[in-house]
């Protein structure tokens, strides 16, 4: 299953601007475009760019059909796209460049036609929109703007100006369907409705070219949108594709500069480096795991929300790469979705309010606190611990009233993969170490609660310690795991622990002892957390038995654990990369090299990094981008080949 209601859920390429945050496939094809934040709204439905030939047939070529060969890059070290398309019918090569301007809130989407003939040849270039403005094929309407010779789709306080160069050829305001075989379609005004058609005409001497560049200008206003289309066409595409590179480069060039020895881990770490900037909202300030994809949770609960557990890894990254201003902004940003009573529930939108959610998680919160002390440890920054400290307080002291009775562990929670509930060792290790960290600042700023924080952290650490089986050689996953009814008796049989209890309601809960299942996370105790010393035998037999449990058999890679089910249950990138994170604090650089060697093997054609490799055929799988994946990547080059 690779799409839904017609929408793929993988794509091939992002662009943005942090305001804009568009995805398109290696077709060419914009599938995606959210604005004004990058995670909400979302307003294409459809977008195709098509060629004709007047006099001959009057065939529609559509670039993004399968009648067209198609290759689809970045150009390097930009946020722009390339996408080629061949036809074997057609005289023409053809070319598009997509990018997003840096200033302004508009897609450029700019397509060159080559003349391949030895004689002039006439063509149409035809651009169909149809637009479910703020994610909702509802209300919608479409009319042509005369003053600004485009087509406006529109609802609410969300426009969207769609015009050329010029003025077009022709146009249609809905019912598109109905007009194409009119060259010049049949014009309207203004309609209820989402779809709409321009054609642009020109004619091209041999060898020659035409360009014909398309803006999707976006506003709260039909003047807004209108004045951002304006200064779009006289700044021109070629004028907006040069400031584009010139913010990547400007970009690229205040980030830490890493040779590695090795183009190809170098090339992936600048290309990191700029999804970093696509994915940091730059309204508000919080950080995206991936764009939205599957909106409908037909699959899954949705990647475009900022998660307190990926940002602590992911502005870790930014921070260690140069982009401080950035992390803070996030925390900045943390600091007003924090809850009144001090923790960050599950996940947040970009404007910082809580997003669906199955539950809480205690290294949500956790994260937050651990990531803020590492921004400071990394810049120094006091003027910034000052801001935070009342944030980290009331943050340390909820962490502190979810400890259970005896304080050993904190209350069951989910885990970091959303799946399951119990007193979780990789949650209770993020508790620890974010209740040391804040004792760190406690003690740094003067604050006499730094002996509680330090000597509630450390004795959860103590019971993390202890959590050790012998038989798999490697840590429980957790204890007190619940269960279903049927697993609750499968586990009685074999003769392990197991218990009923029933909750303030009533009903009754099964619970396992424990949680014997290995899983990549079980290195967070070593990295980044740093509980224990990553030398410590028990670390070292963990992450052998992460290594022998978890990798991926033919393609290789590692699982999130061992009967990983999700979309199949494939390698995750992210989860690669954490072995060879934990490896390079051993100095084993054999190991560290296999693993990156992996990812680049399994990148995208684009050099994006999705979340998961797909175990049959090496593809990749369900998200692309996942944020995460990149910092973990950043985070390995960084710490392995850094100064």
């Amino acid at each position: 299953m690779t799409e839904y209601m017609g929408k793929p859920y993988l794509i091939d390429s992002v662009i943005g601007n942090g305001r804009i945050l568009a995805c398109l496939t290696a077709n060419g094809e914009l599938v995606r475009a959210f604005w004004p934040t990058i995670d909400y709204a979302q307003h294409v439905h459809k977008t195709e760019a098509a060629v004709r030939v007047p006099g001959q047939s009057g065939h529609i070529y559509r670039l993004s059909s399968e009648e067209f060969t198609h290759s689809h890059r970045y150009l390097e070290d930009t946020n722009i796209v390339e996408t080629t398309y061949e036809h074997a019918h057609l005289p023409f090569a053809i070319a598009s460049y997509d990018f997003v301007t840096p200033d302004a809130d508009v897609i450029v989407r700019h397509y060159r036609v080559i003349n391949r003939s030895e004689e002039a040849v006439e063509v149409d270039f035809l651009y169909f929109t149809e637009f479910h403005m703020e994610e909702n094929a509802l209300y919608n309407s479409v009319l042509y703007d005369r003053d600004a010779s485009a087509i406006a789709h529109f609802k609410r306080s969300y426009w969207a100006m769609v015009g050329g160069q010029d003025a077009p050829f022709g146009f249609q305001v809905t019912g598109v369907q109905h007009h194409l075989h009119q060259r010049r379609f049949n014009g309207g005004d203004v309609s209820l409705g989402a779809d709409a058609a321009q054609v642009w005409t020109a004619t091209v001497a041999a060898g020659a070219e035409a360009h014909f560049p398309v803006y999707l200008a976006f506003g709260e206003s039909r003047q807004a949108a209108s004045a951002v289309l304006a200064e779009a066409r006289a700044a021109g595409a070629d004028s907006l594709r040069k400031q584009a590179e010139a913010a990547a480069g400007a970009f690229l060039a205040r980030g830490k500069q890493i040779q590695t020895g090795d183009a190809r881990l170098d090339t992936m770490y600048r290309r990191s480096l700029l999804v970093f900037s696509l994915m940091a909202d730059a309204v508000h300030g919080g950080l995206i795991a991936a764009p939205e994809f599957d909106p409908h949770w037909t699959r899954c609960g949705g990647y475009g929300y900022c998660w307190g557990r990926d940002a602590g890894y992911i502005t870790t990254a930014i921070d260690k790469a140069g982009y401080t201003d950035i992390g803070r902004k996030f925390y900045e940003w943390a600091i007003k979705a924090q809850d009144p009573d001090g923790a960050w529930d599950h996940r947040h939108y970009m404007n910082g309010d809580l997003a669906p959610s199955w539950g809480y998680q205690a290294d949500e919160p956790a994260s937050i606190l651990w990531g803020m002390w590492q921004h400071f440890l990394i810049t120094k920054d006091e003027a910034f611990l000052k801001v935070c400290w009342t944030a980290m307080e009331k943050g340390a002291d909820h962490l502190l009233t979810t400890l259970d009775g005896e304080q050993r562990f904190p209350r069951p929670s989910m885990d970091l993969w959303e799946e399951r509930y119990a007193q979780h060792t990789y949650s209770s290790a993020a508790v620890a170490a974010a209740l040391l960290a804040v004792a760190d600042a406690a003690e740094h700023l003067g604050d006499g609660k730094a002996a509680g924080y330090r000597a509630a952290g450390q004795k959860i650490l103590g019971e993390v310690a202890g959590l050790y089986n012998e038989e798999k050689q490697s840590w429980y996953r957790g204890v007190n795991l619940r269960v279903s009814a049927e697993q609750h008796e499968r586990l009685k049989a074999e003769g392990k622990q197991v218990s009923v209890e029933q909750d303030e309601h009533g009903y009754d809960r099964y619970v396992a002892a424990y949680d014997p299942i290995v899983d990549v996370s079980l290195l967070g105790i070593s990295y980044p957390f740093e509980l224990i010393d990553a030398n410590d035998e028990k670390v070292v037999a963990t992450a052998k038995a992460v290594r022998e449990s978890c990798w991926q058999p033919g393609v290789g890679g590692i699982r999130r654990y061992e009967d990983d089910h999700y979309v199949g249950g494939n390698p995750w990138v992210l989860g690669t990369l954490w072995l060879a994170l934990d490896a390079n604090r051993r100095g084993d650089n054999e190991t560290v090299q296999e693993m990156l060697e992996w990812v680049l093997k399994h990148q995208c054609a684009t050099g994006l990094l999705p979340e998961q490799v797909d175990k049959e055929n090496g593809g990749p799988v369900w998200v692309v981008p996942l944020t995460w994946s990149h910092a973990m990547y950043v985070l390995t080059i960084l710490e392995h080949f850094g100064a």
